[in-house]
């Protein structure tokens, strides 16, 4: 087992999210008058003139999904295994929020990261391609915030990258799922219970962004 960094609070999300519409009007620009700005929680940010579609990331953090366990059983996605195994994962959490703030300590370790890492560190790709919504979008546009440069890559050719640097799959003592990979190993994707106030048993899949783009560019 390994520990990871923590992962955004609420109120970073929170930030991350209005700076993202403002990039999504830089890029919306750049396009020019074609291009719309889709609303909605949907995957794709805007639609091009052409009718393809993109999904807009930059900043340091990039939050990929935050799903409710409704969702992802509703999707039909996974097989009967792998949905048993999110579902074990996140029912560790009790849905009264009250009992989980009186005993934070017992809920601090989920047992149950074993399972849903055992079924997915031969397929993170499964994980990835959902939660960054693969097939349902063209392109995926990135501005990196180390330098300000913009890329676009299409959502196929994404995929096959990030599955090309994938090293290895784990859990953390927290009960996080994590795939780490690219030249120095370092963490790409965190998948996460959220807890408490406002996303409580929210399932988080996010990403150090800089290291997502270094593994594509």
């Amino acid at each position: 087992m390994k520990t990871s960094k923590h992962a955004m609070t609420s109120e970073q999300a929170s930030k991350k999210k209005l700076k993202g519409h403002a990039r999504e009007m830089i890029r919306k620009t750049q396009l020019g008058e074609d291009s719309k700005l889709i609303k909605g929680t949907g995957k794709a940010d805007i639609r091009r003139g052409d009718g393809t579609t993109e999904s807009v990331k930059g900043g340091k953090k990039t939050q990929w999904a935050l799903y409710c366990i409704n969702r992802i059983l509703c999707d039909g996605y996974f097989t009967t295994q792998e949905t048993e195994a999110i579902t074990k994962w996140v029912n560790h959490i009790p849905d009264d929020k009250n009992e989980w703030e009186k005993n934070r300590e017992y809920y601090s370790l989920n047992p149950n990261a074993v399972g849903l890492v055992e079924i997915f560190k031969n397929n993170p790709m499964k994980l990835i391609n959902y939660f960054c919504g693969i097939d349902v979008v063209d392109y995926l546009v990135t501005e990196d915030n180390r330098d300000g440069v913009w890329r676009e890559i299409s959502m196929e050719e994404f995929s096959n990258k990030i599955k090309e640097n994938i090293k290895k799959v784990y859990y953390t003592d927290g009960g996080k799922l994590v795939i780490s990979g690219g030249v120095k190993n370092n963490i790409l994707f965190e998948l996460e219970l959220r807890k408490g106030k406002n996303s409580h048993k929210g399932i988080l899949f996010h990403s150090p962004l800089p290291k997502i783009i270094d593994c594509i560019k």
